[in-house]
């Protein structure tokens, strides 16, 4: 086995989740082509945010193009629809074999920009919490997570991977020396094995 432990991305890594989570961005707003651009402007200048970061710079952009946005407590609401959508989505090709497969073998994570309690929810509700050591998203940052990781299991940089489909999580590797292992679509999962090089594979 190459690695020591490894970093699993959640949404677009290991669940196919990435379109429901981009959707559910536009159910929180009048259903106009005039919101819709300001959602798709926002997430194409920061497709890795936090929800907690662009949902206000949506609403601030609405609101100074005179764009009526109603109610409160947006961050909250998409997390309500985000979380039903994410439940319902179809893991990644592969995911729970791989991971039962990597029992053992090293010392798995999550790491996620979803909020820490969401995705440790997700995670249980597929029975894999078992698999990891530990389970971080927001407000926690992917960098120092892996950071933390290195420290607390005393392993070098080239011994971690961090496996995901997002820049932070690309960003997060390169800010410790690990390797990364990139998803950019969910049948790439299927390939992580020999990548990872397993003993069996």
């Amino acid at each position: 086995m190459r690695f020591d432990a490894i970093v699993f991305d959640f949404d677009g890594t290991l669940v196919d989740s990435a379109g429901a989570k981009y959707d559910s961005f536009f159910k929180l707003f009048p259903a106009t082509e005039a919101h819709h651009a300001v959602v798709r402007n926002v997430l194409a200048a920061d497709p890795d945010g936090s929800r907690h970061a662009v949902i206000p710079r949506m609403i601030e952009k609405m609101r100074k193009r005179g764009l009526d946005v109603s109610g409160d407590n947006h961050v909250q609401r998409y997390g309500e629809i985000v979380e039903e959508g994410v439940a319902v989505a179809p893991e990644c090709p592969g995911a729970s074999q791989l991971l039962a497969d990597l029992q053992g073998q090293a010392k798995l994570y999550i790491c996620s920009n979803t909020p820490q309690d969401a995705v440790r929810h997700q995670a249980g509700l597929r029975r894999w919490s078992g698999y990891f050591e530990g389970i971080y998203g927001y407000p926690a940052r992917k960098a120092d997570v892996v950071r933390d990781i290195l420290k607390a299991e005393r392993i070098i940089p080239d011994r971690l991977a961090v496996v995901g489909d997002g820049v932070s999580d690309e960003e997060a590797a390169r800010a410790n020396d690990c390797v990364f292992i990139r998803i950019a679509q969910p049948s790439d999962l299927t390939k992580v094995a020999r990548q990872l090089e397993l003993s069996h594979v």
